[in-house]
């Protein structure tokens, strides 16, 4: 499997909407700690938090796409979703 390219995340400019995605990666992070892996539904729910908080952009596409990837799956490794999350939202800070 070849990994996509990062996706940069557009600042929605709104520093509300910033601190909004910061704290839904954050809070599935926190959700995934101590965890060697989880389940597709563990990994989608912290999607659509992500999702939901994102602007239009390529970010929310790749997140999107990660969504439907999940219907195919049944576990994901933390460290793989860690590394995506940091994948898909480069460019957030």
């Amino acid at each position: 499997m070849t990994e996509a390219p990062p996706v940069e995340l557009i600042p929605s400019g709104n520093p509300a909407d910033d601190d909004q995605i910061e704290s839904a990666v954050a809070a599935f992070r926190r959700q995934m700690d101590g965890q060697v892996s989880v389940s597709a539904t563990v990994v989608q729910d912290g999607l659509l938090e992500i999702w939901g908080a994102l602007p239009d952009g390529s970010a929310r596409i790749e997140v999107e796409r990660w969504l439907t990837e999940t219907l195919n799956r049944h576990l994901y490794s933390v460290s793989d979703i860690d590394s995506r999350l940091d994948t898909v939202l480069d460019g957030q800070a």
